[in-house]
């Protein structure tokens, strides 16, 4: 693979991945897009930043598979602050909407909204969230001697997030129903698995 292919196919796999997101989500509210509440809101966020971040990781299978590519200039930080915003409505939007509702504080104000069935699958995307977000802090530290010495478990941590994320869309995901972008979701899903082998059997043989 050409250094412009590869480009050419991230980016590609970011509009693709995340335009189907956008698409069932707006098929989901009908496209009303005047009229829609904060909670009609929220799950758009939590789909596109799964989404871009599954995209991070068939970009590291792709690295990895065809040595000699070079990362995309921009690619990381303008997509890595898309999740992060992301990452922060969708929790965000919810637990302001409830407390304005008088549903508490979360993470009851979250079991509150969906019912107490449904409670493990909300704390998985609390934990979820939390993990992702803690990536921000540890990349951030990344030269630290300790942070460096430990960095495969940051990894291997964030690879956990998107299996959780993944289990916590299929059960909470309003978009992810019956329909098409259920099987999209497991499709995505399926394709990390290869994606975490490549990256952590990398993350285990780097002598740096």
């Amino acid at each position: 693979m050409t250094q412009k292919t590869f480009t050419i196919t991230v980016w590609s796999l970011f509009v693709v991945s995340a335009g189907l997101g956008i698409i069932a989500w707006g098929q989901t509210v009908n496209w009303q897009l005047g009229s829609l509440t904060p909670y009609q809101w929220f799950p758009l966020f939590g789909i596109v930043a799964w989404l871009i971040m599954w995209t991070h990781y068939a970009t590291g299978f792709l690295r990895l598979t065809n040595p000699g590519l070079k990362s995309i200039k921009y690619y990381s930080k303008v997509t890595g602050w898309i999740v992060l915003a992301s990452l922060l409505l969708h929790p965000g939007i919810l637990a302001f909407s409830q407390y304005r509702n008088d549903q508490g504080l979360p993470p009851d104000s979250y079991i509150n909204y969906v019912g107490e069935s449904l409670a493990l699958a909300v704390m998985l995307g609390v934990i979820g969230v939390t993990i992702f977000l803690s990536f921000e802090v540890f990349n951030r530290l990344k030269h630290n001697k300790t942070i460096k010495k430990y960095w495969t478990a940051v990894s291997i941590s964030q690879s956990l997030a998107m299996t959780i994320i993944f289990v916590h869309g299929l059960r909470l995901g309003t978009s992810l129903g019956d329909g098409w972008f259920r099987i999209i979701w497991i499709i995505f899903g399926i394709a990390l698995i290869p994606c975490f082998y490549v990256i952590h059997r990398a993350d285990f043989t780097r002598k740096d």
